[in-house]
């Protein structure tokens, strides 16, 4: 409980200062939260994504992948890729206008990340998730975006794991797949 309350003063912080320098981000926070109220935007069960085998797939709104690669702490889609610092926070979302664009803020740059399809009927938020440094931990969550997200990866333990974050009416909830293993058969 202690991080998800320091994640979310963070986050309340960064928010401020990227609504200061970037008008698309700005744009993007002013509607959703006329849209959905100024406490939508929160912090929900942060998922470690460091200590992964390469890659940890995240796909927001059911059509938007996007991949983190932990041995170089990158976070890729179809159009560029971000590195991770330490200490930083980044926030993903979409401009306010659908021109199809995912962004990804940080305190050094707003990115074009990846193309989403607006044809679609569950496209990504205008706030959809964070990713937060933690000394060496990276983690993932949804904001409450109206259409959540997915995360597909594999431990270093080796654990394979998926994770749902559905949209706040349903609640966050998190599954983790068992690994079958078939057997052979001798003649």
């Amino acid at each position: 409980m202690e991080r998800l309350n320091s994640l979310q003063l963070r986050l309340e912080k960064v928010a401020q200062n990227f609504r200061k320098i970037y008008p698309s981000f700005d744009d993007a926070y002013t509607s959703y939260t006329i849209e959905y109220g100024e406490s939508s935007v929160k912090v929900h069960e942060p998922f470690k994504i460091s200590q992964t085998i390469d890659p940890v797939t995240i796909i927001l709104g059911r059509n938007t992948p996007l991949t983190y690669r932990d041995s170089k702490r990158i976070l890729t889609g179809s159009r560029s890729s971000i590195s991770i610092e330490t200490k930083d926070t980044y926030i993903l979302g979409r401009r306010t206008q659908t021109d199809s664009m995912m962004l990804v803020w940080s305190g050094k740059a707003e990115t074009e990340i990846t193309q989403y399809d607006s044809r679609v009927r569950t496209i990504p938020s205008r706030i959809h998730a964070a990713i937060f440094t933690d000394g060496a931990d990276v983690f993932y969550t949804d904001l409450g975006s109206s259409s959540g997200s997915i995360l597909a990866g594999e431990t270093t333990k080796p654990e394979p794991f998926v994770a749902l974050y559905a949209t706040p009416r349903a609640g966050v909830h998190k599954v983790t797949i068992e690994p079958k293993y078939g057997h052979r058969r001798t003649i």
